[in-house]
């Protein structure tokens, strides 16, 4: 499943973000819930953050 969705992340795994490049692949985890007590926008609160590396799987092999 793809799809777009606002994070919240506190802490180190603010500062992982902010270091990344843009484009960067990531695999993100935590819970769904609300932005905050007040307001309804559900958004993602991360918990944990893995840095993808290497290619992609759909990426062209390399010619010999």
């Amino acid at each position: 499943m793809q799809a777009e969705i606002g994070c919240i992340a506190f802490e180190t795994q603010a500062r992982l973000l902010a270091s990344a490049k843009l484009n960067a692949e990531l695999r993100l985890q935590g819970f769904l819930a609300a932005k905050s007590k007040r307001s309804k926008k559900l958004v993602l609160h991360v918990t944990e953050i893995e840095f993808v590396e290497g290619e992609k799987q759909d990426a062209p092999a390399p010619q010999r």
